[in-house]
C-alpha cells in the first residue's frame, strides 16, 4: 500500500512540476555547469561523481543533468534558505560522514537565496552511526552553463 501511495505521490509531483515549468518560472531558469569530484546522495538518490549542469526549475526543484556520459537527469526537491551567502558566489555544500557525501545546499552565482536539502532517511541513519561530520564545498563557475 505504501509503495502505491509513493508512486501516486510521485506522479502528482511530476504533473504539478510540468504545470509550473510551463509558466513564468521556466523563463527564470538559471543554470551552471560544475564538476563534482565524488559520489554523493540527495533526496535518497545516489549520484555518481561527474560533470553536471545544475538549474533551478521552480522555487522548489533543482535539475541535475549529467553532461559527460549518460545524460541522466536528477530532479530534486529542495527548500529555499536565506542563510548568509556573503560573497554572492555560487557553491555547493555537502555534509560528509566518513566516505559518504550528502548534498546539503546549492547557492547559484549572484543569488542571495540558496536551496537546501532535507536530511534523507539514509543520511539520518549514517549520522546516528558515525556521530561526526564535516562540510565539503564545491565552487560553481560564475558564468552561464556550457552545453
Amino acid at each position: 500500500m505504501f509503495r502505491i501511495s509513493s508512486i501516486l505521490t510521485c506522479a502528482a509531483l511530476v504533473l504539478s512540476l510540468g504545470a509550473a515549468l510551463s509558466g513564468p518560472a521556466a523563463a527564470q531558469d538559471q543554470s551552471v555547469t560544475v564538476n563534482i569530484p565524488f559520489n554523493f546522495s540527495a533526496n535518497d538518490r545516489n549520484v555518481p561523481a561527474g560533470k553536471y549542469r545544475i538549474s533551478l526549475q521552480a522555487p522548489r526543484y533543482l535539475l541535475f543533468v549529467d553532461t559527460q556520459s549518460t545524460r541522466k537527469q536528477y530532479l530534486m526537491l529542495v527548500q529555499p534558505t536565506w542563510e548568509q551567502n556573503s560573497k554572492g558566489r555560487g557553491h555547493l555544500i555537502f555534509r560528509r560522514y566518513g566516505d559518504s557525501n550528502y548534498l546539503y545546499q546549492v547557492w547559484m552565482p549572484g543569488q542571495g537565496e540558496g536551496r537546501q536539502f532535507a536530511r534523507s532517511r539514509t543520511e539520518q541513519e549514517t549520522l546516528r552511526e558515525l556521530k561526526s561530520s564535516s562540510l565539503a564545498h564545491v565552487q560553481l563557475p560564475t558564468g552561464p552553463a556550457q552545453h
